[in-house]
Protein backbone atom coordinates (compact mmCIF):
# COMPACT_ATOMS: atom_id res chain seq x y z
CA UNK A 1 0.00 0.00 0.00
CA UNK A 2 1.54 3.48 -0.82
CA UNK A 3 2.03 6.02 1.66
CA UNK A 4 -0.54 9.14 2.05
CA UNK A 5 1.07 12.33 0.30
CA UNK A 6 -1.35 14.13 3.30
CA UNK A 7 0.13 11.83 6.57
CA UNK A 8 2.47 14.29 7.53
CA UNK A 9 -0.25 17.04 7.69
CA UNK A 10 -2.83 15.10 9.48
CA UNK A 11 -0.71 14.85 12.62
CA UNK A 12 -0.55 17.62 15.21
CA UNK A 13 3.20 18.12 15.98
CA UNK A 14 3.26 21.79 17.65
CA UNK A 15 4.11 23.97 21.20
CA UNK A 16 0.27 25.76 21.49
CA UNK A 17 0.08 28.42 23.58
CA UNK A 18 -2.26 26.52 26.27
CA UNK A 19 -3.49 29.22 28.61
CA UNK A 20 -6.28 31.26 28.08
CA UNK A 21 -5.66 34.74 25.75
CA UNK A 22 -6.19 37.70 28.08
CA UNK A 23 -8.70 39.84 28.00
CA UNK A 24 -8.89 43.76 28.32
CA UNK A 25 -13.04 43.65 28.57
CA UNK A 26 -15.87 41.20 29.99
CA UNK A 27 -19.47 42.21 29.53
CA UNK A 28 -22.69 40.32 30.77
CA UNK A 29 -26.21 40.23 30.47
CA UNK A 30 -28.36 39.05 32.52
CA UNK A 31 -32.16 39.01 32.32
CA UNK A 32 -34.09 40.04 35.33
CA UNK A 33 -36.56 37.00 36.93
CA UNK A 34 -38.61 39.72 38.22
CA UNK A 35 -38.54 41.79 34.86
CA UNK A 36 -38.04 40.01 31.86
CA UNK A 37 -38.14 43.43 30.12
CA UNK A 38 -34.71 44.23 31.79
CA UNK A 39 -31.22 42.82 32.05
CA UNK A 40 -28.53 43.62 34.32
CA UNK A 41 -25.64 44.77 32.84
CA UNK A 42 -21.76 43.98 34.04
CA UNK A 43 -18.48 45.53 32.87
CA UNK A 44 -14.96 45.45 34.05
CA UNK A 45 -11.39 44.39 32.54
CA UNK A 46 -8.18 46.72 32.24
CA UNK A 47 -9.53 48.41 29.38
CA UNK A 48 -12.36 49.60 31.95
CA UNK A 49 -10.49 50.64 35.00
CA UNK A 50 -12.01 50.88 38.24
CA UNK A 51 -11.49 54.41 39.07
CA UNK A 52 -13.13 54.07 43.27
CA UNK A 53 -16.62 55.50 42.03
CA UNK A 54 -18.44 51.93 42.24
CA UNK A 55 -18.25 49.00 39.52
CA UNK A 56 -19.83 49.29 36.15
CA UNK A 57 -23.54 48.22 36.54
CA UNK A 58 -26.27 48.77 34.76
CA UNK A 59 -29.93 48.13 33.92
CA UNK A 60 -30.86 47.22 29.78
CA UNK A 61 -34.74 47.79 29.71
CA UNK A 62 -35.66 46.53 26.39
CA UNK A 63 -38.03 44.02 25.48
CA UNK A 64 -36.81 40.95 23.79
CA UNK A 65 -38.45 41.42 20.95
CA UNK A 66 -37.22 44.66 20.86
CA UNK A 67 -33.91 43.52 20.76
CA UNK A 68 -34.61 40.87 18.39
CA UNK A 69 -36.75 43.47 15.92
CA UNK A 70 -33.49 46.04 15.84
CA UNK A 71 -30.97 42.55 15.30
CA UNK A 72 -33.19 41.90 12.47
CA UNK A 73 -33.20 45.53 10.87
CA UNK A 74 -29.26 45.15 10.81
CA UNK A 75 -29.06 42.17 9.19
CA UNK A 76 -31.84 43.17 6.57
CA UNK A 77 -29.48 45.82 5.56
CA UNK A 78 -26.40 43.91 4.62
CA UNK A 79 -28.65 40.94 2.89
CA UNK A 80 -30.24 44.17 0.86
CA UNK A 81 -26.89 46.41 0.77
CA UNK A 82 -24.57 43.54 0.04
CA UNK A 83 -25.58 40.44 -0.52
CA UNK A 84 -28.58 41.64 -2.93
CA UNK A 85 -26.57 44.19 -4.47
CA UNK A 86 -26.13 44.22 -8.31
CA UNK A 87 -24.45 46.53 -11.09
CA UNK A 88 -28.03 46.81 -12.80
CA UNK A 89 -31.39 45.42 -11.89
CA UNK A 90 -30.99 42.80 -15.23
CA UNK A 91 -27.84 41.55 -14.32
CA UNK A 92 -27.54 38.11 -13.43
CA UNK A 93 -25.16 37.52 -10.74
CA UNK A 94 -24.77 39.78 -7.81
CA UNK A 95 -21.73 41.86 -7.19
CA UNK A 96 -20.46 39.88 -3.65
CA UNK A 97 -20.99 36.37 -4.70
CA UNK A 98 -17.34 35.76 -4.89
CA UNK A 99 -14.49 38.43 -4.42
CA UNK A 100 -15.29 42.10 -6.09
CA UNK A 101 -11.51 43.27 -6.29
CA UNK A 102 -10.33 39.72 -8.82
CA UNK A 103 -13.96 40.55 -10.45
CA UNK A 104 -14.21 44.03 -11.07
CA UNK A 105 -10.64 45.35 -9.95
CA UNK A 106 -9.34 46.80 -6.70
CA UNK A 107 -10.41 50.92 -7.91
CA UNK A 108 -14.29 50.01 -9.07
CA UNK A 109 -14.38 47.29 -5.64
CA UNK A 110 -13.33 50.20 -3.90
CA UNK A 111 -15.55 52.67 -5.04
CA UNK A 112 -18.74 50.14 -4.94
CA UNK A 113 -18.01 49.95 -1.15
CA UNK A 114 -18.08 53.75 -0.45
CA UNK A 115 -22.03 53.98 -0.30
CA UNK A 116 -22.66 50.63 1.04
CA UNK A 117 -20.19 50.87 3.86
CA UNK A 118 -21.97 53.98 5.36
CA UNK A 119 -25.41 52.56 5.21
CA UNK A 120 -23.46 49.09 7.07
CA UNK A 121 -22.30 51.82 9.42
CA UNK A 122 -25.42 53.46 10.17
CA UNK A 123 -27.08 50.55 10.56
CA UNK A 124 -24.16 48.97 13.16
CA UNK A 125 -24.35 52.10 14.99
CA UNK A 126 -27.92 52.07 15.27
CA UNK A 127 -28.16 48.67 17.16
CA UNK A 128 -24.76 49.63 19.02
CA UNK A 129 -27.00 52.97 20.33
CA UNK A 130 -29.77 51.19 20.96
CA UNK A 131 -28.52 48.86 23.22
CA UNK A 132 -26.52 51.11 25.32
CA UNK A 133 -28.57 54.36 25.55
CA UNK A 134 -31.47 52.07 26.47
CA UNK A 135 -31.57 52.08 30.28
CA UNK A 136 -30.68 53.55 33.69
CA UNK A 137 -27.74 56.30 34.18
CA UNK A 138 -25.32 52.73 34.77
CA UNK A 139 -25.93 52.21 31.33
CA UNK A 140 -25.03 55.24 30.35
CA UNK A 141 -22.14 55.01 31.75
CA UNK A 142 -21.29 51.62 30.68
CA UNK A 143 -21.93 53.06 26.68
CA UNK A 144 -19.79 55.78 27.43
CA UNK A 145 -16.70 53.94 29.18
CA UNK A 146 -16.86 51.30 26.29
CA UNK A 147 -16.72 54.09 23.44
CA UNK A 148 -14.05 55.31 24.78
CA UNK A 149 -12.28 52.24 25.46
CA UNK A 150 -13.00 50.80 22.04
CA UNK A 151 -11.66 54.23 20.36
CA UNK A 152 -8.17 53.82 22.39
CA UNK A 153 -7.28 50.83 20.83
CA UNK A 154 -7.39 46.88 20.37
CA UNK A 155 -9.37 45.05 22.49
CA UNK A 156 -10.08 41.54 23.42
CA UNK A 157 -13.69 41.01 24.30
CA UNK A 158 -15.70 38.66 26.05
CA UNK A 159 -19.86 39.09 26.21
CA UNK A 160 -21.43 36.45 28.42
CA UNK A 161 -25.11 36.21 28.01
CA UNK A 162 -27.62 32.85 27.87
CA UNK A 163 -30.24 35.77 27.25
CA UNK A 164 -28.92 38.73 24.98
CA UNK A 165 -27.63 37.57 21.35
CA UNK A 166 -26.15 40.39 19.18
CA UNK A 167 -23.87 40.09 16.10
CA UNK A 168 -21.13 42.18 17.93
CA UNK A 169 -18.68 42.19 15.15
CA UNK A 170 -21.02 43.69 13.18
CA UNK A 171 -21.78 46.54 15.06
CA UNK A 172 -20.01 50.03 14.26
CA UNK A 173 -18.40 52.64 16.64
CA UNK A 174 -16.91 55.98 14.33
CA UNK A 175 -12.79 56.32 15.48
CA UNK A 176 -13.81 60.05 15.45
CA UNK A 177 -16.92 60.83 17.75
CA UNK A 178 -17.11 64.09 16.11
CA UNK A 179 -18.32 61.89 12.98
CA UNK A 180 -22.20 62.30 12.32
CA UNK A 181 -23.51 59.35 10.58
CA UNK A 182 -26.63 60.58 8.91
CA UNK A 183 -25.05 63.27 7.11
CA UNK A 184 -24.78 63.00 3.25
CA UNK A 185 -21.62 61.59 2.09
CA UNK A 186 -20.37 61.03 5.86
CA UNK A 187 -16.73 59.43 6.47
CA UNK A 188 -16.95 55.99 7.49
CA UNK A 189 -13.78 53.56 8.31
CA UNK A 190 -13.25 50.00 8.18
CA UNK A 191 -11.95 50.31 11.60
CA UNK A 192 -14.80 51.61 12.78
CA UNK A 193 -16.90 47.60 12.54
CA UNK A 194 -15.93 46.21 16.06
CA UNK A 195 -15.45 42.78 14.48
CA UNK A 196 -12.20 44.30 12.55
CA UNK A 197 -10.83 46.03 15.14
CA UNK A 198 -11.65 44.00 18.03
CA UNK A 199 -11.36 39.90 18.90
CA UNK A 200 -15.15 39.64 20.18
CA UNK A 201 -16.83 36.18 21.19
CA UNK A 202 -20.11 35.55 22.79
CA UNK A 203 -20.25 32.96 25.52
CA UNK A 204 -22.97 31.09 27.39
CA UNK A 205 -22.97 30.99 31.41
CA UNK A 206 -20.60 28.15 33.01
CA UNK A 207 -20.64 24.50 31.31
CA UNK A 208 -20.06 21.65 33.14
CA UNK A 209 -17.21 19.60 31.24
CA UNK A 210 -16.34 22.67 28.56
CA UNK A 211 -12.67 22.35 27.67
CA UNK A 212 -11.09 25.50 25.38
CA UNK A 213 -8.79 23.39 24.22
CA UNK A 214 -9.76 20.41 21.27
CA UNK A 215 -7.89 17.66 22.27
CA UNK A 216 -6.78 14.90 19.73
CA UNK A 217 -5.48 11.89 20.27
CA UNK A 218 -1.82 11.39 19.81
CA UNK A 219 -2.37 14.22 17.69
CA UNK A 220 -4.40 12.85 14.99
CA UNK A 221 -7.23 15.78 13.69
CA UNK A 222 -10.89 13.84 13.31
CA UNK A 223 -13.20 15.75 11.15
CA UNK A 224 -17.47 15.43 10.63
CA UNK A 225 -18.12 16.98 7.28
CA UNK A 226 -22.24 17.13 6.81
CA UNK A 227 -22.85 18.36 3.22
CA UNK A 228 -25.87 18.86 1.02
CA UNK A 229 -24.19 17.52 -1.60
CA UNK A 230 -26.46 18.87 -4.66
CA UNK A 231 -24.38 22.25 -3.72
CA UNK A 232 -23.09 22.71 -7.24
CA UNK A 233 -20.50 24.89 -8.72
CA UNK A 234 -20.55 26.50 -12.43
CA UNK A 235 -20.34 23.75 -15.04
CA UNK A 236 -17.26 22.16 -15.52
CA UNK A 237 -15.87 23.42 -12.12
CA UNK A 238 -15.25 22.49 -9.05
CA UNK A 239 -18.27 22.90 -6.48
CA UNK A 240 -17.82 24.84 -3.02
CA UNK A 241 -17.56 21.94 -1.07
CA UNK A 242 -15.54 20.23 -2.92
CA UNK A 243 -12.65 22.88 -2.14
CA UNK A 244 -13.52 22.30 1.71
CA UNK A 245 -13.17 18.40 1.44
CA UNK A 246 -10.06 18.72 0.12
CA UNK A 247 -8.77 21.10 2.70
CA UNK A 248 -10.31 19.11 5.67
CA UNK A 249 -8.64 15.98 3.69
CA UNK A 250 -5.41 17.66 3.59
CA UNK A 251 -5.37 17.73 7.36
CA UNK A 252 -7.56 15.86 9.07
CA UNK A 253 -8.66 12.16 8.67
CA UNK A 254 -12.21 12.76 7.40
CA UNK A 255 -15.65 10.91 7.55
CA UNK A 256 -18.49 12.72 5.33
CA UNK A 257 -21.99 12.21 6.05
CA UNK A 258 -24.91 13.38 3.30
CA UNK A 259 -28.23 12.00 5.43
CA UNK A 260 -29.89 12.66 8.23
CA UNK A 261 -29.50 8.83 9.70
CA UNK A 262 -25.88 9.40 9.56
CA UNK A 263 -25.61 12.68 11.78
CA UNK A 264 -28.26 11.04 13.91
CA UNK A 265 -26.23 8.05 14.38
CA UNK A 266 -22.97 9.74 14.91
CA UNK A 267 -23.93 12.32 17.03
CA UNK A 268 -25.20 9.75 19.46
CA UNK A 269 -22.49 7.02 19.54
CA UNK A 270 -20.21 8.18 22.11
CA UNK A 271 -17.72 6.31 20.51
CA UNK A 272 -17.61 9.14 17.70
CA UNK A 273 -14.49 11.32 18.64
CA UNK A 274 -14.26 14.07 16.39
CA UNK A 275 -12.46 17.64 16.75
CA UNK A 276 -14.13 19.51 14.06
CA UNK A 277 -17.81 19.37 13.14
CA UNK A 278 -18.38 20.83 9.52
CA UNK A 279 -22.04 21.46 7.96
CA UNK A 280 -21.91 22.51 4.26
CA UNK A 281 -25.39 22.40 3.54
CA UNK A 282 -28.54 24.87 3.49
CA UNK A 283 -30.25 26.08 6.13
CA UNK A 284 -32.05 29.04 8.18
CA UNK A 285 -32.96 30.43 11.41
CA UNK A 286 -36.72 30.36 12.57
CA UNK A 287 -39.03 31.46 9.73
CA UNK A 288 -42.90 33.02 10.21
CA UNK A 289 -45.13 32.59 7.49
CA UNK A 290 -49.13 32.12 6.83
CA UNK A 291 -48.32 28.31 7.99
CA UNK A 292 -47.13 29.32 11.32
CA UNK A 293 -43.49 28.99 12.50
CA UNK A 294 -41.02 26.79 11.52
CA UNK A 295 -37.93 25.68 13.88
CA UNK A 296 -34.29 26.40 12.49
CA UNK A 297 -32.83 23.47 10.79
CA UNK A 298 -30.13 22.55 8.43
CA UNK A 299 -31.18 20.04 5.54
CA UNK A 300 -28.51 17.66 3.80
CA UNK A 301 -28.52 15.72 0.82
CA UNK A 302 -32.06 13.80 1.74
CA UNK A 303 -33.46 16.88 2.06
CA UNK A 304 -34.66 15.72 5.45
CA UNK A 305 -34.33 18.68 7.97
CA UNK A 306 -32.04 18.64 11.07
CA UNK A 307 -33.73 20.95 13.78
CA UNK A 308 -32.85 22.64 16.75
CA UNK A 309 -35.24 19.66 18.77
CA UNK A 310 -32.96 16.60 16.76
CA UNK A 311 -30.34 18.30 18.34
CA UNK A 312 -31.36 18.12 21.77
CA UNK A 313 -32.88 14.73 21.40
CA UNK A 314 -29.66 13.24 20.29
CA UNK A 315 -27.97 14.48 22.63
CA UNK A 316 -29.73 13.07 25.54
CA UNK A 317 -29.42 9.66 23.32
CA UNK A 318 -25.61 10.10 23.61
CA UNK A 319 -25.20 10.08 27.15
CA UNK A 320 -22.25 12.60 27.45
CA UNK A 321 -21.27 15.79 25.53
CA UNK A 322 -19.13 15.88 22.61
CA UNK A 323 -15.56 16.18 23.17
CA UNK A 324 -15.68 20.54 22.71
CA UNK A 325 -15.64 20.31 18.92
CA UNK A 326 -14.79 22.83 16.45
CA UNK A 327 -18.20 23.26 14.91
CA UNK A 328 -18.36 25.36 11.39
CA UNK A 329 -21.50 26.07 9.95
CA UNK A 330 -21.15 26.80 5.97
CA UNK A 331 -24.90 27.43 6.58
CA UNK A 332 -26.73 30.64 5.96
CA UNK A 333 -27.76 31.79 9.29
CA UNK A 334 -25.89 28.68 10.88
CA UNK A 335 -24.48 30.84 13.92
CA UNK A 336 -27.66 32.47 14.58
CA UNK A 337 -28.57 32.40 18.33
CA UNK A 338 -31.39 33.28 20.32
CA UNK A 339 -33.46 33.48 23.77
CA UNK A 340 -35.65 30.61 22.33
CA UNK A 341 -33.90 27.68 21.59
CA UNK A 342 -35.80 26.96 18.76
CA UNK A 343 -34.84 30.49 16.78
CA UNK A 344 -31.20 29.80 15.98
CA UNK A 345 -29.07 26.22 16.15
CA UNK A 346 -26.22 27.74 17.86
CA UNK A 347 -27.45 26.99 21.50
CA UNK A 348 -28.76 23.86 20.76
CA UNK A 349 -24.72 23.39 19.46
CA UNK A 350 -23.62 24.23 22.70
CA UNK A 351 -25.87 22.02 24.91
CA UNK A 352 -24.91 19.29 22.69
CA UNK A 353 -21.27 19.49 23.38
CA UNK A 354 -19.68 21.95 20.61
CA UNK A 355 -16.87 23.82 22.21
CA UNK A 356 -17.03 26.68 19.89
CA UNK A 357 -19.22 27.90 17.45
CA UNK A 358 -18.22 30.04 13.74
CA UNK A 359 -20.99 30.67 10.91
CA UNK A 360 -22.74 33.94 8.89
CA UNK A 361 -25.40 35.23 10.74
CA UNK A 362 -27.13 36.15 7.36
CA UNK A 363 -27.17 34.36 4.19
CA UNK A 364 -24.29 34.24 2.23
CA UNK A 365 -23.38 33.58 -1.35
CA UNK A 366 -22.17 30.01 -1.43
CA UNK A 367 -18.58 30.84 -4.06
CA UNK A 368 -17.67 33.85 -0.72
CA UNK A 369 -18.50 30.76 1.84
CA UNK A 370 -16.36 28.30 0.44
CA UNK A 371 -13.40 30.92 0.21
CA UNK A 372 -13.81 32.01 3.31
CA UNK A 373 -14.17 28.45 5.23
CA UNK A 374 -11.05 26.97 2.93
CA UNK A 375 -9.06 29.77 4.15
CA UNK A 376 -10.03 29.83 7.67
CA UNK A 377 -8.89 25.86 8.03
CA UNK A 378 -5.65 26.87 6.02
CA UNK A 379 -4.74 28.76 8.63
CA UNK A 380 -6.46 27.05 11.74
CA UNK A 381 -4.50 23.86 11.20
CA UNK A 382 -1.34 26.07 11.45
CA UNK A 383 0.90 25.38 14.61
CA UNK A 384 -0.54 27.74 17.62
CA UNK A 385 -3.38 29.21 15.94
CA UNK A 386 -6.91 30.22 18.07
CA UNK A 387 -10.07 30.08 15.95
CA UNK A 388 -11.02 34.12 16.75
CA UNK A 389 -7.77 35.16 15.99
CA UNK A 390 -7.87 33.27 12.26
CA UNK A 391 -11.16 34.59 11.96
CA UNK A 392 -10.66 38.33 12.53
CA UNK A 393 -7.20 38.15 10.30
CA UNK A 394 -8.92 36.73 7.25
CA UNK A 395 -12.24 39.26 7.68
CA UNK A 396 -9.71 42.11 7.90
CA UNK A 397 -7.53 40.43 4.72
CA UNK A 398 -10.66 40.37 2.81
CA UNK A 399 -12.07 43.97 3.85
CA UNK A 400 -8.60 45.07 2.88
CA UNK A 401 -7.81 43.48 -0.01
CA UNK A 402 -10.61 42.44 -1.71
CA UNK A 403 -13.15 45.09 -0.37
CA UNK A 404 -15.94 42.78 0.79
CA UNK A 405 -17.41 43.03 4.28
CA UNK A 406 -19.05 40.08 4.28
CA UNK A 407 -16.42 38.25 6.82
CA UNK A 408 -17.76 40.42 9.41
CA UNK A 409 -21.16 38.20 9.47
CA UNK A 410 -19.02 34.87 10.49
CA UNK A 411 -19.64 35.76 14.19
CA UNK A 412 -18.25 33.41 16.89
CA UNK A 413 -19.87 31.68 20.25
CA UNK A 414 -16.69 31.20 21.82
CA UNK A 415 -13.43 31.48 20.09
CA UNK A 416 -10.98 33.38 21.36
CA UNK A 417 -9.22 30.40 23.35
CA UNK A 418 -10.04 27.39 20.99
CA UNK A 419 -6.92 25.95 19.36
CA UNK A 420 -6.22 22.08 18.29
CA UNK A 421 -3.90 20.26 20.40
CA UNK A 422 -1.97 17.25 20.37
CA UNK A 423 -3.22 14.82 23.73
CA UNK A 424 -1.86 10.82 24.89
CA UNK A 425 -3.98 7.91 24.20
Amino acid sequence: MSADAYDSLRTLNRRCTHDPAPRTMFLSFHRQSNDPRAFDVHAHGDALPFDGNGELRGILRRDPAEIASAVDTMLRCWLKRVVRHKQHPQARSYCYDGLPADTFGEEKARDMLKPIGLELARAGHALFEFIFSGGDPGLTRIGNELRGALRQGPQTITVTSDDLFVPWGMLYLPPDPTTHLYRTGAAWERRGFLGYSHLIEHTLKFVEGYEYLIGADMGEVRSGLHFDLRIKGAAGADGPLDRVRDILQAHSKVQERSLKEQVAEALCDPLVQEQIMLFGAHGSAVRHDARGSRQAQVVLTDDEPIRTSDLEYWGTQRGERLPNPLCYMMVCEGARTTLLLHEGLGKALFNLGVGCLIGPQIEVPKTFASHYTCRFFEEFFRPGRRAASVAQALTRELFDTQATPLGLTFTLLRGIDNQLVARPR
